[in-house]
């Protein structure tokens, strides 16, 4: 599903060609109660003094025409849609690659409702909310959401994370399949990256028999990752069994670190002992540093060992 052709917006890579999935945009309707991301009034931003895009001096009067020109210069030959090779030069023209977060959020404010395209109303009513009527213009647009997504946009990056699982979602089907989400976990946080999430990721793809990810699954993850603390993880409560699955999995893979470091710190302090000095006082220099040093300074594992006793 998704088919080939530019990455991410695009879809490359959803089907069983090489390379990771596609990342499709995401769908996004303003009947949701999220908010507008403009940047407030009178901002510079990234956009010079900010009149060309409305800050500050209330919307753009956008034209139909040029906003009808835009879509033309993109559109496919056939279909009265922007499909895969249009969307890849749109990306080029902007200075984006069809996987960047960018374009993510880019479809999103489209209110992009399937994978691979951007019909005519989705484009020219998505522009007219940016105040975007040029390449410019959506560049611009682009910087200041992503800016402001980083920065104090979390109401936002939620109807951003949210919506991310719908549209990546195979028509037709209620459950994400286990790389899409995977791809779609990874690129949707550039902004506000858990610090779990590369062992999240990496618990996911170790255990290939997953059979896939619900909107449940997907949604509570953002308030696991918020209010979790793996260490003191009471699975009484509500969690997924996915999530006790992977905290159960990253217990048992930290203690057994715990043990490798202890075996290999009493490997070290038995084969640490202060060699003797020739009774010429040549040839033995100076000995090492005591056993216990030794392990403090130089051995990667007592790093670990004495972080993992740290609360």
């Amino acid at each position: 599903g998704g088919g080939g052709g530019a990455g991410g917006v695009a879809g490359v890579g959803t089907g069983t060609g090489t390379g990771t999935p596609g990342v499709p945009g995401i769908e996004c309707t303003n009947n949701n109660g999220s908010k507008d991301l403009s940047v407030p009034g009178g901002g510079v931003g990234y956009c010079g003094g900010g009149a060309g895009l409305g800050i500050g001096g209330g919307p753009l009067l956008l034209s139909d025409n040029d906003l009808n020109k835009l879509f033309e210069s993109y559109k496919d030959a056939q279909e009265d849609a922007i499909l895969s090779e249009g969307i890849e030069r749109l990306c080029g023209d902007l200075g984006y690659k069809p996987d960047d977060f960018a374009i993510l959020v880019l479809a999103w404010r489209l209110d992009a409702g399937q994978m691979c395209q951007f019909t005519k109303a989705e484009f020219i009513q998505g522009l007219q909310r940016m105040n975007a009527a040029s390449i410019e213009d959506i560049r611009c647009r682009l910087q200041q959401i992503v800016e402001r997504l980083r920065t104090d946009g979390t109401e936002d990056f939620k109807s951003l994370y949210r919506f991310t699982f719908r549209f990546g979602l195979e028509p037709g089907h209620r459950i994400l399949s286990l790389d899409m989400a995977i791809s779609l976990w990874r690129l949707v946080f550039t902004v506000h990256t858990p610090d779990i999430l590369q062992r999240w990721l990496d618990f996911l793809e170790q255990h290939q028999n997953i059979r896939g990810v619900p909107k449940d699954t997907w949604n509570m993850f953002l308030n696991f990752v918020e209010s979790c603390d793996i260490e003191h993880y009471d699975d009484t409560e509500a969690w997924p069994s996915l999530f006790d699955d992977f905290v159960e999995y990253e217990q048992e893979r930290t203690g057994q670190l715990a043990l490798a470091a202890a075996a290999a710190a009493a490997a070290e302090t038995s084969n640490g002992a202060v060699p003797p000095v020739d009774s010429d006082g040549g040839g033995g220099g100076e000995p090492p540093p005591p056993s216990n040093v030794y392990n403090l300074h130089h051995h990667p594992y007592h790093h670990q060992q004495q972080q993992q006793q740290q609360p």
